[in-house]
């Protein structure tokens, strides 16, 4: 089971707030990021650090050299998501397993406590009502 769009945007907000950058911040680029393409593991899979660095400029995530460092951890997150790494995710997330979750994320290059953490905030399931 793959993620949606949605789900592949949280994961890469989740990326884009460390560095002491907020997540209210990062969150609030959502829809640049989905212009300039940066949620689609296709296209992001073949792109160049460099090029993702200048996606993420265009977004309005510009932090300077940070932003290419960011951009590394973009293009792999995004080779995970086209290769399949992550499609156990979905069912981690339904099945409420944030150790699992965690674990997975953590396999993805760049990937650390506080984004795997993030992520889950993210993605997880919302109490019943």
């Amino acid at each position: 089971m793959a993620l949606d769009q949605d789900q592949r945007c949280a994961l890469l907000v989740a990326i884009l707030a460390t560095y002491n950058y907020s997540l209210d911040r990062a969150w609030s680029l959502r829809e640049a990021l989905q212009a300039n393409a940066l949620c689609d593991p296709p296209t992001m899979a073949q792109r160049t650090p460099q090029d993702i660095g200048q996606r993420l400029k265009a977004a309005g995530y510009d932090r300077g050299g940070i932003t290419y460092i960011i951009a590394e951890r973009v293009a792999a997150l995004m080779r995970a998501l086209n290769d399949g790494q992550l499609d156990a995710l979905p069912l981690h997330i339904a099945a409420n397993a944030r150790q699992e979750s965690q674990e997975l994320l953590l396999q993805v290059k760049g990937v650390g406590p506080k984004c795997a953490e993030l992520a889950w905030q993210l993605l997880k399931p919302l109490p019943a009502a």
